[in-house]
């Protein structure tokens, strides 16, 4: 239940990030506007990444923890990809005159969703490593 609500906080503040970079870098074009919600978002990314991690650990057998840790990371490193491409692409196709608000705006809008449906509880790895495993809801 920690983790959970670690890892929303976390969101939450990467999410205020986002809207304080989209505020202050649209008032003033200097580099110290990027600053407080680069920070922000940091400082949510940091609060939320050791708990994730140990979500998704701690729901296999120990003899299963070198495959979920490479399968966890690919997996990071796809929404990493997924992410850059869908704001690349607002970015790149200029639909608007605010592409950058509109790129970071959808990027949260989709952390946000992603971290609501989280599950309530963490499964624990009590099953034999040759049990098949899913993730609970």
């Amino acid at each position: 239940m920690l983790e959970r609500t670690l890892i929303i906080v976390g969101f939450v503040l990467a999410v205020a990030g986002i809207a304080v970079l989209i505020g202050l870098v649209a008032g003033s074009p200097s580099a110290w506007a990027f600053a407080p919600g680069l920070l922000l978002i940091g400082l949510g990314l940091g609060v939320m990444l050791t708990p994730s991690v140990n979500v998704v650990q701690s729901a296999f057998h120990e003899e299963r923890q070198g495959e979920i840790s490479g399968l966890s990371r690919s997996i990071s490193n796809l929404g990493s990809t997924f992410g850059t491409a869908i704001a690349g692409t607002i970015l790149v196709a200029n639909l608007t005159h605010h592409a950058y608000a509109a790129a970071m705006a959808t990027l949260a809008v989709a952390a946000l969703a992603t971290a609501t449906r989280l599950p309530r509880t963490t499964p624990t790895a009590n099953a034999p490593a040759d049990a098949p495993t899913r993730p609970r809801t």
